[in-house]
């Protein structure tokens, strides 16, 4: 059993003990994720022989898969528990399920990329010869069902794009929220029953929700059930970071209001057991919701570094940044608790190959592309994984889950019962694994696949949707290997090394670190055009670069390096000129004491 006391704070374990229905507004560092982890642990040891689901809504694939590995860790059994992002629930717990209550997806659907969309406004804007972009085409429909859009132009591409995926049953993100609520909205048994399988939702990082994706779970919500059901919101205001893709902070009054059948009640977790106090007063500035934030960690009391340099030409940045990483490794500091962060990719990519030039034997976590989509909706992704991985007892939890998973969907789609057990079939595939192609990535894949299904005398050419999302599979991976931009090599080894840990400095964006803390931070790119963004609506931008700016340094522990280096321009889309950049304002504002 675990001991509580132990391990959580007073105010963590009152909402990990809560039978409520809460909005938790927590700070940076609070230790939110760990909060849920153990609420979740806490409900399987409560009673380990209940049945009904405990659900975590994840803003990424990578933050559902590390609160499963913290609760296989702590050696609880996480077969009632689901953990996902709120697309993946959706095709999970509606979709799949209840795809025969409408007419277009009956015979199954494909789940489309933004390349594929991208090709697909392109083409419809080149139609109407009309002088737009598709990224500056939003696709999204608000809870009641109408295009965000007001433009006259781009709702016929939208319209035109639409009636394109319907043809072709195919779904994209948007899609697969419009459907689901459609699904729900208009078949009430539909919400009953996944309300009658739930026991707890716990929804992370609830300031990034969209207006939709909060209707969707209040369809299950509002429900006619008299089962019991709990709805948990986490998350920070002022780390509201996705504004500009329709993600909402929701009011206690706004939440109740819309759970007609739920009342929710608002605690808050203000200790910080990260930053020192001096970092912590650094970006209390950029709130946009005020509170208190008091550190409690081993560092409350050290000073810290917090150093702006505005003075560096751009071509000198990576010199700066590989000086601050060897200094810091110098100091003791191991090389994953250090991380770079910009505020887009495109400064993020040129920096990471250049600092991997200077710093040949430091260790990197920085971007790239995977020759396999990441993609957890398409079963050939997750058989590919156990393929390409290695077995052990450390993971044994994960793959039987994943294994699980793979047999459902494929006695699913196949129509027929499969015998097998969760072992005979992982022995299946671990027979394959030693398999001869070459050592040929995209080969040994689509082999073991093949050589898989064949086993279990499953004919893919007889299941449509399994035959969908093979060929789907196959040319995302091919596009990657084949499109020179990525240069991505077909060996087997690339292919494994997508699924290794990865250890070193991390560099990424501002986005793909939220959540995340490191000893030492390192932010560059801190300018106007792109903190915020040069296409944010002029009323937000200060916000939004608030929000941006609070995010970043509350990574932080102890050390915060920052630059607004010279040298940069942007793409002003009013004067359609390119203009030097500047410091953001409100960074050079808040001054370091």
């Amino acid at each position: 059993m675990i001991d509580y006391e132990e391990v959580l704070s007073n105010e963590q374990q009152d909402i990990c003990f809560s039978n409520k229905n809460l909005l938790v507004k927590a700070c940076p560092g609070s230790g939110k994720t760990r909060t849920i982890t153990y609420k979740l642990a806490h409900r399987i040891e409560e009673n380990p022989d209940k049945v009904k689901k405990l659900v975590a809504i994840t803003y990424t694939n990578r933050a559902a898969e590390e609160i499963e590995e913290r609760i296989e860790n702590l050696g609880i059994n996480t077969e009632r528990i689901w953990t996902g992002t709120i697309h993946q629930f959706c095709i999970e717990w509606i979709l799949k399920r209840y795809r025969m209550y409408t007419n277009s997806l009956k015979k199954g659907f494909k789940i489309i990329d933004e390349r594929v969309t991208e090709r697909y406004i392109t083409s419809i804007i080149s139609y109407y010869h009309y002088n737009l972009h598709w990224k500056n085409i939003d696709t999204g429909y608000d809870r009641n069902l109408r295009l965000k859009e007001k433009s006259t132009d781009k709702k016929r591409v939208i319209k035109t794009y639409h009636a394109l995926l319907k043809r072709n049953t195919e779904l994209d993100f948007e899609q697969i929220l419009v459907t689901a609520f459609n699904l729900l909205k208009y078949n009430p048994f539909m919400a009953n029953n996944i309300r009658d399988t739930i026991e707890l939702i716990c929804i992370d990082e609830y300031q990034d929700t969209r207006d939709l994706q909060y209707a969707i779970v209040e369809e299950i919500a509002n429900a006619n059930s008299n089962s019991g059901f709990e709805v948990n919101f986490y998350g920070d205001p002022n780390q509201a970071i996705y504004g500009s893709i329709g993600g909402v902070a929701k009011s206690l009054a706004e939440i109740n209001n819309e759970f007609s059948t739920l009342k929710f009640q608002e605690c808050t977790l203000n200790g910080c057991y990260r930053s020192t106090q001096r970092i912590i007063n650094y970006y209390l500035p950029y709130m946009i919701e005020n509170y208190s934030i008091i550190a409690k960690g081993s560092n409350c009391a050290l000073k810290g570094i917090i150093d702006y340099n505005n003075k560096l030409y751009k071509d000198y940045l990576s010199d700066a940044i590989a000086e601050i990483v060897q200094n810091t490794l110098n100091d003791g500091i191991p090389e994953n608790e250090i991380c770079i962060i910009a505020p887009e990719w495109g400064l993020i990519y040129p920096l990471s190959r250049e600092l991997q030039e200077k710093l040949p034997d430091i260790s990197f976590d920085a971007p790239d592309i995977t020759p396999i989509k990441r993609d957890n909706m398409n079963i050939f992704y997750k058989i590919s994984k156990l393929l390409l991985t290695d077995p052990s007892i450390k993971k044994i939890g994960s793959r039987c889950k994943l294994a699980t998973e793979i047999l459902e969907v494929l006695e699913q789609y196949s129509g027929r019962l499969i015998e097998y057990s969760i072992l005979e079939f992982l022995n299946i595939i671990n027979t394959f694994r030693n398999q001869s192609t070459e050592n040929i990535g995209s080969k040994f894949v689509c082999a073991g696949i093949e050589n898989l299904l064949l086993k279990m005398d499953i004919r893919i050419e007889e299941c449509p949707e399994l035959e969908k999302q093979f060929e789907d599979f196959k040319e995302k991976m091919n596009f990657r290997i084949e499109n020179e931009k990525y240069r991505l090599s077909d060996d087997l080894n690339t292919f494994k090394r997508m699924f290794k840990e990865k250890k070193g400095v991390v560099i990424n964006t501002c986005h793909g670190v939220k959540g995340e803390e490191y000893e030492c931070v390192i932010a560059f790119g801190l300018l106007y055009g792109k903190v915020p963004n040069i296409h944010t609506e002029q009323s937000q931008r200060d916000s939004e670069a608030k929000k941006l700016l609070y995010v970043i340094a509350s990574r932080a522990k102890s050390r915060l390096f920052l630059f607004s280096e010279s040298g940069r321009r942007y793409y002003d889309p009013v004067t359609h000129q390119w203009e030097n950049c500047f410091p953001a304002r409100q960074l050079y504002e808040n001054r370091i004491t």
